[in-house]
């Protein structure tokens, strides 16, 4: 038995700002401001449309969550004549950290102190540039401020679900995976974990002439999809008079595919399981900078986790997952 993630939750059951608050960090804890670009005429010279007079550039980070404060000013560039030498070639172009996504190259007009948009490069990995825009075509004004999040929260966070996951044994927030058996199960009944269940989306197998076959939800199997935060797993059942296909001697011979999870936002979450990984998360801070391969769980988050932990009706599956 193997199972596979397909569709992963776009949140998180904590909030930045819930961490933020119970690790008591300052809320301006962001990526940081990035360095200055280095800028020059185009050599060999060529005609653009950079307007005459001295510019300056800058750039930000932009992550899902927000785009940095401007940052460090890069030296003057003078455009004298732009018929003769109008574009600017912008070189060492800062990279960012994995949140990053894209950058924002900002520019003043000729002669100018206001930084305006000039592009936006749409990924992490491009360090150069070349500026062929006139004045009039700058758009928005630098941000002043840092919207971005501290990739440390949301690292930090991320690492307290997987714990809680692993330590309850369920899907916290709504994911859809697939469960690969190698054979059918003796009783009838095919235990799906990582409860809650919301849906099964199929079961499919491979039949004996190696083609990959769909059985019929009702006509061919049941799903018992248990409610409640402490639920115990889903299961597909044979319904009624029928018994499970001859399927071919391979390995992950049948697919099911499943949704668990208590919802698609936090709030969904039991409120006493966000509360043991916040209790969790503030172990982890406290001892950040540990040589410690596996730190422990709190206490109270652990005896937490523990009235949530899904147990499976057989070992092996236990073991599994």
């Amino acid at each position: 038995m193997s199972l596979h993630l397909i569709t992963a939750p776009t949140v998180e059951p904590v909030t930045v700002a819930e961490a933020r608050s119970h690790l008591r960090l300052d809320d301006e804890a962001g990526e940081p401001a990035p360095v200055a670009p280095t800028v020059a005429l185009a050599s060999p010279a060529v005609a653009g449309n950079v307007d005459n007079g001295a510019h300056r550039y800058l750039v930000t980070f932009v992550t899902a969550d927000g785009e940095t404060e401007a940052g460090a000013i890069s030296a003057a560039v003078t455009v004298a004549d732009k018929t003769v030498n109008g574009k600017v070639e912008l070189t060492a172009i800062p990279f960012g950290g994995v949140a990053v996504t894209s950058r924002k190259v900002y520019r003043t007009e000729a002669a100018g102190s206001t930084y305006l948009l000039l592009a936006t490069i749409a990924n992490n990995t491009a360090s150069t540039y070349t500026d062929n825009i006139a004045d009039a075509s700058l758009g928005a004004q630098a941000p002043t401020t840092n919207t971005t999040v501290d990739p440390y929260v949301t690292n930090l966070i991320t690492a307290v679900r997987e714990r809680a996951e692993v330590a309850t044994r369920r899907q916290l927030l709504q994911a859809t995976w697939d469960l690969f058996l190698d054979d059918w199960t003796r009783d009838g009944v095919i235990e799906i974990p990582k409860p809650p269940l919301t849906s099964v989306t199929h079961v499919k197998y491979t039949n004996t002439g190696g083609t990959l076959t769909a059985l019929t939800v009702t006509t061919d199997y049941l799903v018992s999809a248990p409610a409640g935060p402490r639920c115990r797993r889903g299961r597909v059942t044979l319904a009624y008079g029928q018994s499970w296909p001859s399927i071919r001697e391979i390995a992950d011979a049948i697919v099911v595919r499943f949704v668990a999870g208590y919802g698609a936002t936090a709030a969904t979450v039991p409120k006493l399981l966000r509360q043991a990984m916040l209790v969790d998360m503030g172990t982890l801070h406290e001892h950040r900078d540990d040589a410690v391969d596996d730190m422990p769980v709190h206490p109270l988050a652990k005896r937490i986790y523990d009235s949530y932990r899904s147990h499976a009706r057989h070992a092996t599956i236990q073991e599994a997952v």
